[in-house]
């Protein structure tokens, strides 16, 4: 019956209409399976009771009318014990709940299968048949089998809204982009040109189509400089930095030259500009590593800008008359900065991921964005909606009561945003007089430009990736100096401490394309520039000539598994810092040889923590894959996503291990995790005994407050009595309410 299985699922998926997708499979199903009756129960989150959204066999009539409530009949007892019940003759089963609206009176036997997605009842599957029989084990197999199918798709239309009409109104799940939220009017945006739909077209005016070309470059280079010109006065540089990313690929020669190469091959302007970006667009698209792959969008919304200059010109700036929130299938940071600051309040997209460019500046900008909701969004036009940037929630048409409570949330808001901005210029410390350290963690866009950020404590990870990603070869030496100098000078007195190489496997370089089944347990890291010492060697040396005479360099190794990709990374830093000494003794004096460390985020360092300390200067503790790898869960794949947790026993007990290691052997240690930038998570590490916390630009003012609100005594004790409770969610309830206790619970927004 496998391949009757995979037509009925195949039919349903590609309907474009649930309810008519429904009928389709309860049709088939009977056909199949011989039955008698197939009918679909299905049950919204909020719904008391089973509405029966498909038949073949019952009344039509009943479909969209007859309820079963939650715990009553068959049905309901079906969703309650969750697993299958096969029946002979159900109308003696002491459970069974009569219908008469869906007339099922001579039908006998019963087999209901629950549909179940992500630990949620969504409905029942039945099929019935008049004669008092068993259903066989195979007939068993196909309906369970039949019913997982239907869940995903289920679950998917139900995102789309396709369960209902015009009128739905409820909540749609997508990723937290930036905090915030927001209540407003849905303005939805669709681009003029699309990459997709532009048509390749021949040219035999090559001369003309270069005219063109550069007309363009030069009228979309102005645009850009206009958008980072507008975010210049932006306290956080980030904002700017996003736009030196288009303007970096703008001015790429080896860019231009391949459109440039495509005119010469007898292709349109615009064709040469849609070939060109759909190659590039595929190679990052390829990418397991989600900053890199988001690296597409950029790419596309560029291409797709140049487009539309050479099809027709622009209509001029984008005319509002009131605040909207923005919402498109993709949202660029161009069309973010098109809109008026004032009349922007939210952005919402389909597709896009917290570490999309749109996220990275709306974060910036301290506004509310929902990424990754898959929804027709021609839908939400000019429709209510409250965005949620804390859990990442849209809601479309609230109930009164529910927008009575997000008013309140946004004004609590705005007065901790205020209580915030009177720290910036004060010292990170507790209330018991213990200093703390605030660092940035930078480089996810061409944020080596950032402005001075008087609020941190210095850099405590910058990531090096980019340079490398955004070229068609290895940058030079030269290259790479005048990128990590830009950084250093940024910080003068501060300390910045710069990853090596994070490539390989999970992030390709598109001149250095590898292949694996796993590519997180594959070749990457610490691993793939020690094969490489030519490329390792040339990027110490870049470090250590952009440090010359700042002296606040420290470099961090990736990745790192073994002691001895320690040791021999520290033999090729001894060798850079000799050649580098001694090419440059005579006209600039000594260089520091700068401090060693390693990022501890594979579990098997864990082990090897007191051999590791003679090796190194300061460990620093990359949660984010620590975690991922100590629970064997990729945190950005939805399906497992709610069972990723930095406050799992098992990581907390490594967290609690690190730091005992680190005091024992002398050695500084920090946080550059996500969990350092959380409420939560700040506390229960400073509890523990960290002191140094590497973060997000958009987090550092927060946790300065939360810090100087703090006292270490008492957050010992907590750390003491939520280690004494069994159940997981005891960190979050006991540190939850020592926030609340100093009118901080607005940043708890979980229970919303």
């Amino acid at each position: 019956m496998l391949r009757e299985l995979r037509e009925i699922v195949q039919r349903v998926t590609a309907s474009s209409d649930l309810n008519e997708a429904m009928a389709e499979l309860a049709q088939q199903t009977r056909q199949v399976m011989l039955a008698d009756c197939c009918s679909i129960y299905l049950r919204r989150e909020e719904d008391p009771f089973y509405l029966l959204a498909a038949t073949d066999g019952l009344a039509p009539e009943a479909v969209g009318r007859a309820r079963i409530p939650l715990g009553e009949g068959i049905v309901g007892l079906i969703g309650e014990k969750e697993e299958l019940i096969n029946l002979a003759d159900a109308q003696h089963h002491p459970s069974f709940k009569y219908l008469p609206e869906a007339h099922e009176d001579e039908f006998r036997s019963f087999l209901g299968a629950p549909i179940i997605h992500q630990r949620k009842t969504l409905g029942v599957l039945v099929v019935q048949q008049k004669q008092v029989r068993l259903f066989e084990e195979g007939e068993e197999s196909f309906l369970v089998t039949l019913a997982a199918q239907l869940a995903t798709v289920i679950a998917h239309a139900e995102a789309r809204g396709n369960l209902s009409s015009r009128n739905w109104h409820g909540m749609l799940r997508g990723l937290a982009g930036s905090p915030g939220v927001a209540i407003g009017k849905a303005w939805v945006w669709r681009p003029k040109v699309e990459l997709d739909r532009v048509r390749l077209r021949r040219a035999d005016d090559l001369p003309v189509q270069h005219q063109r070309l550069e007309k363009v470059l030069q009228q979309v280079e102005a645009e850009l400089d206009g958008m980072a010109l507008r975010f210049k006065e932006s306290p956080s540089g980030e904002s700017v930095a996003v736009f030196e990313v288009y303007q970096y690929i703008l001015k790429d020669p080896v860019f231009i030259g391949l459109i440039r190469e495509e005119i010469e091959h007898g292709w349109t302007a615009g064709s040469a500009v849609k070939r060109v970006c759909e190659k590039q667009i595929a190679q990052f698209a390829n990418m397991s590593d989600l900053y890199l792959r988001e690296r597409a969008a950029d790419i596309r919304d560029l291409g797709q800008r140049l487009l539309t200059r050479l099809i027709h010109e622009d209509d001029g700036p984008l005319a509002l008359s009131e605040p909207i929130i923005l919402v498109a299938d993709e949202i660029s940071a161009t069309l973010i900065a098109e809109i008026p600051r004032n009349k922007l309040m939210a952005i919402v997209s389909a597709r896009g991921s917290i570490n999309s460019h749109a996220a990275i500046l709306a974060r910036a900008m301290g506004i509310p964005a929902v990424m990754g909701i898959d929804h027709s969004f021609e839908l939400l036009e000019n429709r209510l909606l409250v965005v949620d940037g804390y859990t990442g929630e849209l809601l479309v048409e609230p109930a009164s009561s529910v927008l009575k409570e997000y008013r309140r949330v946004i004004a609590e808001e705005a007065q901790m945003d205020e209580l915030f901005a009177t720290v910036r210029h004060e010292a990170s410390r507790t209330l018991d007089g213990v200093q703390v350290s605030l660092l940035l963690n930078a480089g996810l866009s061409a944020d080596a430009d950032i402005a001075m950020n008087d609020a941190a404590d210095g850099v405590g990870l910058f990531r090096t990736e980019i340079p490398f990603m955004m070229r068609d070869r290895f940058p030079s030496e030269q290259e790479q100096v005048h990128s990590y100098r830009r950084v250093l000078t940024s910080y003068v007195g501060k300390p910045v401490c710069m990853r090596t190489l994070d490539v390989g496997g999970d992030k390709q370089l598109p001149y250095f394309p590898i292949v694996e089944e796993n590519p997180f347990l594959g070749w990457r890291g610490i691993r793939l520039t020690l094969d490489h010492p030519e490329i390792f060697l040339v990027q110490l040396k870049a470090m250590l000539r952009a440090s010359i005479g700042l002296d606040n360099l420290s470099i961090m190794l990736p990745m790192v598994g073994s002691l001895d990709e320690v040791r021999v990374a520290r033999r090729l830093l001894d060798r850079a810092w000799r050649e580098v000494s001694a090419e440059t003794a005579d006209e600039q004096g000594i260089i520091r040889y700068p401090s060693l460390g390693v990022m501890i985020e594979v579990p098997s360092l864990l082990y090897q923590l007191a051999e590791l300390a003679p090796l190194v200067d300061f460990w620093s503790v990359g949660t984010n894959d620590l975690t991922q790898y100590l629970l064997a869960v990729d945190r950005n794949n939805g399906r497992v996503a709610d069972i990723y947790d930095s406050l799992h026993p098992a990581v907390l007990r490594a967290l609690q291990q690190i730091i005992d290691a680190a005091r024992k052997h002398a050695r500084p240690v920090s946080i550059c995790g996500e969990l350092a930038g959380d409420p939560i998570g700040v506390l229960v590490l400073m509890a523990m005994g960290y002191r140094r916390f590497s973060m997000n630009n958009s987090n550092i003012m927060r946790i300065k407050y939360i810090v100087r609100q703090s006292r270490i005594d008492e957050l010992q004790k907590l750390l003491q009595e939520a280690l004494s409770h069994r159940h997981v969610g005891a960190f979050k309830g006991i540190f939850g309410r020592y926030l609340e206790e100093r009118g901080l619970g607005g940043l708890l927004r979980s229970g919303l």
